[in-house]
């Protein structure tokens, strides 16, 4: 385990069993290196099966930060964890796409309860069990009594 004193770190938290790291740091080695140390104790610690990644901090992002925290990702994909990211501002966004970023595969969303309901797991459809219905031999048994045919009246 590596020292980290004079890195600033990632605040992390555990919210609806989802670790949410708010990234509002300027990205550097040191920075991403704590960050991929912490991340992954963390995950390892909680038992955390979805992480948000907010960057909603981040006003720039180039391409090797960027592909940093996509080795981040799929770290945490091996340790058991689906990752989304959230909060990306639309210029980053469109300088990645520029340099050609690898963003295959990648989760994103708008907001944190976008992301929170990607990551929720879907409820089971509840199956209501049929009632019973009883077998009658005879069709006209099924019938409610006012419905069922009357014999004829003799005179």
């Amino acid at each position: 385990m590596t020292f980290y004193a004079d890195i600033p770190g990632v605040a992390m938290q555990v919210s609806r069993d989802v670790l949410v790291a708010s990234i509002q740091v300027d990205l550097d080695d040191g920075v991403l290196a704590r960050f991929r140390e912490d991340l992954l104790n963390r995950i390892r610690t909680t038992g955390s099966r979805g992480i948000i990644l907010d960057l909603s901090g981040l006003e720039t992002l180039d391409s090797n930060e960027f592909a940093a925290l996509r080795q981040i990702i799929r770290a945490s994909t091996i340790m058991g964890a689906e990752s989304v990211l959230v909060g990306l501002q639309p210029g980053v966004v469109s300088a990645l796409i520029e340099a050609g970023a690898e963003v295959d595969g990648l989760r994103a969303a708008l907001d944190l309860d976008a992301a929170f309901a990607l990551l929720q797991p879907e409820p089971e459809p509840q199956i209501e069990p049929e009632p019973e219905s009883e077998v009658c031999a005879d069709p006209e048994d099924a019938l409610p009594p006012e419905s069922q045919p009357q014999p004829a009246d003799p005179q």
